[in-house]
């Protein structure tokens, strides 16, 4: 089981490593809005460039990258009032359930992904929403990096899923014993009561 902690280990690892670098490109993006706010509203001379500068930075970096740090800190939306109900077995089952088909359909979106990006680069697409034009196929390229990205943090997600369901297995879970953010109302309650 230490070859399974420690690929848990490195894949939550590399979830966070890429979600706490992404998150500095915040900066980037708060720089390029306020340049075009002082440029268009002080200087009377907007940008042709930092909407669309923006707009790729938020899409290609914030929002796709992200995908595994959140799926790894068990951010994104589900019915925590039935789930944190169940008995931790119960909801292994269920997850690894989710996570399945999580997978089938990532595998489908990666190879889709794969072929979006190749096509871009393919016909050196440049965008044509603003006069600028900038070339859009690096920004593309993050889509399938991004993808596979979640699919590993699925993967590590779904065995953590199994051996908890299979529960006579022993095994050291680096996320344990609470992730950051993670809501157990069973847990608040008795806090509480």
């Amino acid at each position: 089981m230490r070859l399974v902690t420690r690929y848990l280990v490195l894949q939550d690892g590399l979830s966070d490593f890429v979600g706490r670098a992404i998150s500095w490109l915040t900066l980037g993006m708060i720089g390029v809005l306020m340049l075009e706010i002082v440029a268009r509203y002080f200087l009377n001379a907007p940008t042709i460039w930092a909407h669309e500068t923006s707009t790729m930075l938020y899409g290609g970096a914030f929002c796709m990258l992200a995908g595994g740090y959140t799926l790894r800190h068990r951010g994104h939306v589900r019915s925590e009032v039935i789930y944190g109900l169940m008995h931790p077995r119960v909801k292994a089952a269920c997850d690894l359930v989710v996570y399945t088909l999580g997978l089938v359909v990532l595998g489908v979106f990666l190879k889709l992904a794969v072929e979006f990006a190749a096509h871009s680069w393919e016909v050196r697409e440049y965008s044509n929403k603003s006069i600028w034009q900038p070339v859009v196929y690096p920004i593309k390229t993050v889509i399938p990096i991004a993808v596979a990205l979640v699919i590993l943090q699925n993967i590590a997600e779904w065995l953590r899923a199994l051996l908890i369901m299979l529960g006579g297995v022993r095994f050291h879970d680096p996320r344990q014993p609470a992730v950051e953010g993670d809501i157990d109302p069973p847990a608040l309650l008795d806090k509480q009561g």
